[in-house]
């Protein structure tokens, strides 16, 4: 093995031991219909997900979901409740999401290019498969209109 190898390495091991906490935001959004709104990604395991992605630093979970809906879908929303706020360690070591009912209010769903390779409305209770990982107990939280807490599990 050289060198840049064995760098590499120790660099990738150093990288999942000192990474900070992540935070994610998704939208549960529901259309006059009862269906919810998802995304499935041009990337990685192209499972099917509420729409969302990465807060920045200068914003509020809230202003980065309302961003990151506009960016994925063309939707402007209006946020309606705080469905929970998981942990996920599939992606990340320490992944925290965010997850708030939505309405929309303005926009047109369409693919907006880029990492979305399809988007698409379904009733919550006929999803399309395969799903994000812990789509039942975001579900299940969503329903009892309890805000929910915990490990996202498969």
């Amino acid at each position: 093995m050289n060198w840049r190898n064995m760098a590499l390495r120790v660099l990738t091991l150093w990288w999942w031991l000192t990474r900070p906490c992540t935070v994610g935001v998704r939208g549960l959004v529901q259309n006059d219909q009862g269906e919810i709104l998802l995304v499935r990604h041009s990337y990685g395991n192209r499972r099917w997900f509420l729409p969302g992605g990465g807060h920045r630093g200068n914003e509020s979970p809230e202003q980065a979901l309302v961003r990151e809906m506009r960016e994925e879908t063309g939707l402007e929303v209006a946020i309606t409740g705080l469905v929970g706020v998981y942990f996920y360690s599939g992606a990340y070591k320490r992944d925290h999401i965010y997850i708030f009912a939505c309405k929309p209010i303005g926009g047109e769903v369409k693919l907006m290019g880029g990492e979305i390779e399809a988007i698409r409305w379904a009733a919550p209770e006929a999803l399309p498969s395969p799903m994000m990982r812990g789509m039942d107990r975001i579900l299940a939280d969503w329903r009892r209109g309890v805000a929910g807490y915990g490990l996202l599990e498969g």
